[in-house]
């Protein structure tokens, strides 16, 4: 069996329905993660796990695009200005099909940067409850 070797490239993220915001074009990474808060407690046959929590978030870094058409920063700005603790629902796609759907509270994105480098922006979004929902196909 051979294996499928798949890179950030082969990666696309979007929000569920607003099709007409660019995040591709503009990231230079993304990373869903997933965390798992267990606690380990010492019984006299060993070692016992709970989980109290699981956490998630977004991670995307992107070229910053404030004035474009379908500025992912701009969009971003606005949702937050109307309505902040409104959770948005997106996907992370990978070119092996494997599809990652969650919603995330979004933060607001930074403006301004160091010469002589391209203007960037890290974004830092936490997953929704920790749920992420996924599909191989």
């Amino acid at each position: 069996m051979s294996t499928t070797v798949v890179t950030g490239r082969d990666v696309t993220v979007a929000f569920v329905n607003d099709a007409g915001v660019i995040i591709d074009a503009q990231a230079t990474s993304a990373v869903l993660t997933k965390n798992v808060d267990r606690q380990t407690y010492q019984t006299l046959d060993g070692e016992a796990y709970k989980t109290t929590n699981v956490e998630g978030t977004l991670a995307l870094e992107v070229l910053a695009d404030w004035g474009k058409t379908s500025s992912l920063c701009e969009y971003v700005w606005g949702l937050l200005d109307t309505a902040p603790d409104t959770p948005r629902a997106m996907t992370l796609t990978t070119a092996t099909g494997a599809t990652f759907a969650f919603n995330v509270l979004l933060d607001y994105p930074t403006a301004g940067g160091t010469a002589p480098d391209a203007q960037t922006v890290s974004f830092n979004w936490k997953v929704e409850k920790g749920a992420v929902t996924e599909t191989f196909s």
